[in-house]
This record gives C-alpha cells, sequence and structure tokens, in this order.
C-alpha cells in the first residue's frame, strides 16, 4: 500500500527536528574540537605574567569545552539526566570562574543541591534508560 503525499509530508517534518538537533550537534562537536586544541596550545605556550590570569583563562575555556560537549550529549540523548548534568556544569561553573558576591554563592550551590537532590529522587528508572 502506497503513502500518500500527506503522509510522507508528515513523516519528513516528524524527523526533520531531530536531523538538525544532528547537524547543530555536530556543528557544536567540531567548535569544541577546536576549542580544545586551542585550551592545549595555550597550556603548553604559558605567555602570561599573571599565574592568577592565566589559569583562570584556562578554567574558563575548559569549562565552556566541558559544557558544550554535556549539551551535546543532551541534544544527542533526550534524557532528563544530560538535561540536569548540563544545569549543573553550568552553575558550577559560574562557582569555579565567577567572581560573585557571597549571596548569589549560597543561591548557586542550594540550586546545585535541589538538582541533585530532583536527580535523586524524583527520577525514575525510565529516566536513565537511553543513556545505557
Amino acid at each position: 500500500m502506497k503513502k500518500s503525499t500527506c503522509e510522507k509530508i508528515h513523516t519528513i517534518i516528524l524527523k526533520l527536528p531531530s536531523f538538525l538537533e544532528k547537524v547543530v550537534a555536530a556543528i557544536l562537536l567540531v567548535g569544541v574540537v577546536y576549542s580544545c586544541i586551542q585550551l592545549v596550545l595555550h597550556v603548553f605556550t604559558f605567555s602570561s605574567l599573571d599565574f592568577g590570569i592565566y589559569v583562570e583563562d584556562i578554567l574558563v575555556t575548559a569549562f565552556n569545552a566541558v559544557i558544550v560537549i554535556e549539551f551535546i550529549r543532551m541534544l544527542v540523548k533526550h534524557s532528563m539526566n544530560t538535561v540536569v548534568e548540563v544545569l549543573i556544569f553550568a552553575i558550577a561553573r559560574s562557582l569555579v570562574v565567577g567572581h560573585e558576591k557571597s549571596l548569589e554563592t549560597l543561591i548557586s550551590i542550594v540550586c546545585i543541591a535541589i538538582l541533585l537532590a530532583c536527580r535523586r529522587f524524583l527520577f525514575h528508572d525510565f529516566d536513565f534508560k537511553e543513556e545505557e
């Protein structure tokens, strides 16, 4: 039995967002590979006189790469666990490399604790199923 034109268009429309997500993930992957290569080159070409700024620059670049890698996983895997991991890494980045006030730091720590508690107590087995 032949599919009608409407059914073919409907099938294409359903598959197109997934394909576009994978295209975006591939573009981000190329960018993060380039960023990691730049990070390695930057580590081995110590040219800064201020060691604190040098280490902070390396941390910012490394955290950005990790966040993009987790975001790529989120685009490809579609699980709640990957979404929470991206959020945790993003908040942790601001804690480590950001120069926030005490209240903002406390709020960030509470947010991470809430995300970890949600992950521990609210997720079910099927939330982790796609990762296996």
